[in-house]
């Protein structure tokens, strides 16, 4: 009998779908001959739930102003019991046309010109680009590699927590990989408190969590972080609808509640669209045995690209405990990062994120995206491994 292909083994062939990570390959890579590895969504189908939601929904062909309705609300509360155990009330969510919309307005609401905001590097880009684009003053906290991959240096946190308004932390860390644990997101909290600094979490990937690891919502290792925190979430990339404008976020601190109701209000920022919220729905209330089916999936493909990468002796990986990403120690190489770069575009034909654009911190590093069928990332892997012994010659 035939083996039956599994849905994410499927490809996609997004190249004429409008898809960021393909449209600008000749812009990023000067080239279109590469196979692409750096935004981070995947080249997986939606749920098969998803995808009937939104045809129903679109085959109505009205397509006017459309407002989050108490079902939004409900559909995330009861994800979070479900999924994470916690308890939050459906009056404490929101919707939000984008997580970066959505910490910009936060910002603006606990923080002042000429603030201090602090993130860990390396980071996601617009983490950085948020503060300095709204004349805060960036301070950056380096994570530190360890055997055991990379941990927070609480020292370095305090001494510029002394000179800053907010926290932005990302957990499940993008790019290290990291699931922050609950004595690391207590200590967080404590330090947080001790300079009455405000927090708001980034866990965008909280649904991605590998096997053996546990995610911990901040707002629930203290008193101070319930009710000085700003929790941004969705199914973007758990589910892969990222382009759809389905995000949420949440607090349990009313007065936070009004002041973030207040900056979207005069920025007039609409909630989302009606496409957003339907997927929401579906991937919440229909799609929980489509993303333990995934889970596996990506966890197999991480142990395969960690373990090969590995063994090729020029890089060092730390197998990621959340995302789907890898962050690559490419130093082995002794190159300058736009030679690691040309190395990866030109010898293995392959667009991956330059660690540079995350920070200092990320320099001599490269992001890779193994949220791939397994056949692309093989392929992929393959690439490597015979670039990496054509340069040793």
């Amino acid at each position: 009998m035939e083996k039956k292909i599994s849905s994410f083994d499927k490809l996609t062939h997004r190249e004429s779908s409008d898809a960021e990570k393909y449209s600008v390959r000749e812009h990023l890579f000067g080239t279109n001959d590469v196979y692409p590895m750096w935004v981070a969504d995947m080249e997986f189908e939606a749920s098969p739930a998803i995808v009937e939601t939104l045809t129903k929904r679109i085959n109505h062909k009205v397509y006017g102003y459309a407002m989050p309705d108490d079902e939004l609300s409900l559909s995330a509360a009861s994800w979070f019991k479900k999924r994470h155990n916690i308890t939050i009330a459906q009056k404490n969510f929101r919707a939000s046309p984008s997580i970066m919309t959505t910490m910009s307005a936060a910002i603006e609401a606990f923080s002042e010109k000429g603030d201090g905001v602090i993130t860990f590097t390396p980071i996601y880009p617009p983490f950085m680009e948020v503060v300095t684009t709204q004349k805060r003053v960036l301070h950056t906290v380096a994570l530190l590699d360890s055997d055991d991959g990379f941990i927070i240096d609480f020292k370095a946190l305090e001494d510029v927590l002394k000179k800053s308004k907010i926290l932005l932390l990302c957990n499940p860390h993008n790019p290290v990989g990291r699931v922050w644990t609950p004595f690391e997101l207590e200590k967080i909290s404590t330090l947080c408190e001790k300079h009455e600094v405000f927090i708001i979490s980034d866990d965008a990937h909280s649904d991605l969590i590998m096997p053996g690891f546990t995610y911990t919502s901040i707002t629930t290792v203290s008193e101070y972080a319930k009710e000085n925190s700003l929790t941004l979430f969705g199914p973007g990339k758990g589910f892969n609808i990222s382009g759809l404008s389905a995000t949420m976020w949440f607090t349990l601190a009313d007065d936070v509640l009004s002041k973030m109701d207040k900056v979207f209000k005069a920025r007039h920022i609409v909630s989302g669209h009606f496409v957003g919220f339907n997927a929401i729905k579906a991937a919440y209330n229909e799609s929980e045995s489509w993303l333990e089916s995934l889970l596996p999936y990506l966890d197999k493909n991480m142990d395969y690209a960690c373990e090969e990468l590995n063994m090729m002796g020029k890089f060092k990986v730390h197998k990621p405990e959340g995302t789907y990403l890898i962050w690559i120690d490419c130093k082995g190489f002794e190159m300058s990062d736009l030679k690691i770069k040309d190395f990866f575009v030109n010898e293995a034909k392959l667009g991956l994120s330059m660690g540079r654009f995350f920070g200092t911190a990320g320099q001599g590093f490269m992001r890779m995206n193994c949220a791939v069928p397994f056949k692309d990332l093989e392929n992929a892997i393959a690439l490597i491994k015979n670039a990496v012994e054509s340069l040793e010659g």
